[in-house]
């Protein structure tokens, strides 16, 4: 016997969630997080990426996405990178969270990549990562509201999850401190999402392919124009772009723009960036994303913030804090 909703409440409920849901799946056209301080994460992307800071490094952050929705994304990763073999080669690894609704997901990753330096001004890294991700979802969850008894997806209101493994590639090429490029695909092959063997045709994970450039551009003494651009893809899904010019000041304060494709007529989202750079060891910075897309009629934007820790000799020789390379 079905048993619907009785109640105003119930069916804002279910509302609330079948937007979440439906947004999640359509205004990015993937199924990996996104971060608008794309620039400062690069790791999450692309095991080519570590160790090409040259300085053991941390980076943190935090998103909180569609501000206003009860039970919209929110997600948290730290990362940690190092050169290793003198410089030549780099380890890293990353803690990753993101929760939607009901639902946890929980990523961790080891990535190492090889340097193959083709002149004494371009590098060329190759990198390889293995990653290992858990999937949650509380059945038992009281915003959760069963319409049919004893529906086996639902696991009969318990809590359940699953448990994947996969691997990576990279590579990562930078011309001095100049510009950079890379592409990657963090996840090689499809993992199964299902908490049961009931579906002959289970839910799957599917691989992302990822696209980064960016350059460096000196204006003055004091002032450099830095371009960056975002490509993601994916099987079955929009090509999603995010196109980024930011200006930096004296090597301290920057400050950017950002506009997000999203797979749609009017873009997803324009957002806004600011990061300074307290000292050679320490900066940190935020963006607040301005919706484009529907869900702007029941959302008051997303907020993210970053922080970055190098440990780096201040007694040493002052380098130019560049934000995807340092020699």
């Amino acid at each position: 016997m079905d048993h619907g909703p009785k109640t105003e409440k119930d069916m804002k409920k279910i509302l609330t969630i079948a937007i979440v849901l439906l947004f999640s799946l359509t205004a990015f056209g993937q199924q990996e997080s996104q971060f608008t301080n794309f620039v400062y994460n690069q790791q999450l992307y692309n095991p080519a990426y570590v160790g090409s800071r040259n300085t053991p490094s941390f980076t943190a952050l935090h998103r909180s996405q569609w501000l206003g929705f009860e039970g919209a994304p929110n997600s948290q990763l730290i990362s940690f990178q190092t050169p290793i073999m003198k410089q030549r080669a780099g380890l890293g690894g990353t803690i990753f969270r993101r929760g939607i609704g009901v639902s946890n997901n929980w990523l961790g990753s080891a990535a190492y990549s090889y340097n193959l330096r083709i002149t004494q001004e371009i590098d060329l890294r190759l990198g390889i990562q293995a990653s290992l991700e858990y999937l949650g979802v509380r059945f038992s969850d009281p915003s959760i509201i069963t319409v049919t008894r004893n529906d086996p997806s639902a696991n009969n209101g318990s809590y359940d999850d699953n448990y994947s493994a996969n691997v990576g590639v990279g590579f990562h090429l930078s011309y001095k401190d100049l510009f950079y490029f890379g592409a990657s695909s963090p996840q090689l092959y499809p993992n199964n999402l299902s908490f049961n063997d009931l579906s002959n045709t289970p839910a799957k994970a599917f691989p992302h392919r990822y696209f980064v450039l960016g350059a460096v551009i000196p204006a003055t003494d004091d002032i450099e124009v830095m371009p960056n651009m975002l490509i993601k893809w994916v099987d079955q899904a929009p090509l999603d772009v995010d196109v980024n010019v930011m200006v930096r000041w004296k090597k301290m304060l920057t400050g950017g723009l950002t506009y997000r494709a999203g797979g749609n007529n009017t873009g997803d989202s324009m957002d806004l960036l600011l990061f300074y750079q307290f000292n050679q060891k320490i900066g940190a910075g935020l963006s607040y994303d301005f919706t484009l897309s529907d869900i702007k009629d029941y959302s008051s934007g997303s907020i993210e913030l970053v922080a970055r820790y190098d440990l780096r000799d201040e007694k040493g020789n002052l380098e130019n804090p560049r934000y995807f390379k340092k020699k």
